[in-house]
């Protein structure tokens, strides 16, 4: 989730913009109602008073998404590694039924954000597992060989499904 986001990217994928050209169903219902939802969630105002002025611009709107992201699946477990201390609160705060790890639970996890990419969690992935990751720009060789079935790429957030009911697909989303 970048300070300030260049432009010129943005003009580049603003075709990708609120759906357009998603065929799929899921796909389609996921960028309306969780990437691009509009209204204001219960928790935005406490956690955004944690935030430092600089923060606000950018950070602001990826950090809402992971509370969005968080109270539409409703995980039972999530891990977050490699992150900075906004990103579990935010998680938190969309699912407070989670139990948020450090490390990798045995068996499998329902959520995981990663700030940069991990090798372990490929191991604790199943069926209906949701893997986040930031920075994307910087790691997009690494997301685009993980097993995922649907995939999207926000620019600089990637977010990729594992569930197999579902066809191989990666989406380009102007977030």
């Amino acid at each position: 989730m970048r300070l300030l986001g260049n432009p010129l990217v943005w003009l580049v994928r603003v075709r990708h913009r609120c759906g357009y050209g998603v065929h799929s169903p899921f796909a389609f219902r996921f960028i309306t109602e969780v990437i691009y939802e509009n209204a204001r969630f219960y928790r935005y105002a406490t956690l955004d008073r944690q935030l430092k002025p600089w923060q606000w611009l950018r950070r602001r709107k990826g950090l809402h998404l992971l509370l969005r992201l968080a109270n539409w699946q409703q995980p039972a477990s999530m891990v977050v590694r490699n992150c900075s201390l906004l990103e579990p609160l935010y998680l938190q705060a969309g699912c407070q039924r989670a139990v948020l790890y450090d490390s990798y639970p045995e068996g499998g996890v329902d959520l995981i954000c990663l700030g940069s990419p991990d090798e372990e969690a490929l191991c604790h992935l199943h069926p209906g597992t949701l893997l986040l990751l930031d920075r994307l720009d910087r790691h997009r060789e690494w997301f685009g060989r993980l097993p995922s079935v649907v995939s999207f790429d926000l620019g600089d957030m990637g977010i990729a499904f594992f569930d197999p009911q579902y066809y191989k697909q990666a989406y380009i989303v102007n977030f």
